[in-house]
């Protein structure tokens, strides 16, 4: 049986010092995914905000401890030394054992690409996803981060958070737009509250999205998602749509309780009317006796 060895740290883990440097590091590899699989320092900087200098920096300790590979053309990749690490993750991860059966019925019944995500570090993450068979669809990669102050997604996990916590993740945001900011809390609120979320055009364009919370006990372990082309996603059937999102996550919720672990179909839950008004959705607050 193969063991895995220790990664040696070189000198140059100096220059990536305290949890601002770690957390740099982490947000360079996050860049990565399998569309974008690979891409040049310059590319880097701009996609985390890293000055130049500092990813030139972190790329050289990545390299040096087997994580990243490079080439002549100033170009850099995951190393294949990560395939283990996804490895491991992926047999950790016993919620997507539950999620899958549940997300690829739901994508079925929808025709759409179904996600479930989780926060990770400062990131929302996309964990797992079952794709939509139809040629129009929206398209994520396990491992694939997502922006953390807009969509539906990003609003639930959010509203997961202590408040002090979730206004330190949102430093940068209310630093460049305090009143952005400030309406952005109020969004979170209301989506923790009704444990479900709607965005549209937040992220891709042309793309409306629902979620609801996934549920451990008292604790949000992760978000399920239906990101749908809006096309296929007219005024009068996005009712629809999120009652099928939430019932079946409430399904994954069943699944997750050891004792009724085989009762995976989900449950239809009739969602509440959308209230349209001007071009903002408003979701009238409730919650489900069983995100």
């Amino acid at each position: 049986m193969a063991r895995a060895s220790a990664v040696k740290m070189p000198p140059e883990a100096n220059a990536a010092h305290g949890c601002e440097g770690a957390r740099r590091v982490l947000a360079l590899m996050l860049t990565f995914s399998a569309d974008d699989h690979t891409l040049t320092a310059r590319q880097l900087a701009e996609r985390t905000g890293i000055a130049l200098p500092s990813v030139y920096r972190y790329l050289t300790l990545l390299r040096e401890t087997g994580l990243l590979a490079g080439d002549e053309r100033g170009s850099y990749r995951l190393s294949a030394r990560l395939v283990g690490l996804a490895s491991a993750a992926t047999a950790a991860e016993s919620i997507i054992d539950v999620a899958d059966p549940v997300m690829r019925d739901l994508s079925v019944r929808t025709g759409e690409t179904v996600i479930l995500v989780r926060l990770i570090g400062r990131s929302a993450v996309c964990v797992h996803r079952v794709q939509s068979p139809q040629q129009l669809r929206i398209s994520f990669e396990a491992g694939q981060p997502l922006p953390l102050d807009r969509g539906a997604s990003a609003r639930l996990l959010l509203a997961s958070l202590a408040p002090h916590i979730r206004r330190e993740y949102l430093a940068p945001v209310a630093e460049r737009d305090p009143e952005a900011a400030a309406l952005l809390e109020k969004k979170i609120l209301i989506a923790g509250q009704q444990g479900f979320a709607t965005s549209e055009q937040e992220i891709h364009r042309g793309v409306w999205a629902a979620a609801a919370q996934v549920m451990q006990g008292k604790r949000m372990v992760a978000v399920l998602t239906v990101p749908s082309p809006l096309v296929r996603a007219p005024a009068e059937q996005r009712t629809q749509l999120l009652g099928q999102v939430r019932a079946s996550a409430r399904a994954i919720e069943d699944g997750l309780r050891p004792v009724r672990r085989q009762e995976l179909r989900p449950r239809e839950i009739p969602a509440p009317p959308l209230i349209a008004t001007g071009s903002t959705v408003i979701l009238p607050a409730c919650r489900s006796s069983a995100t």
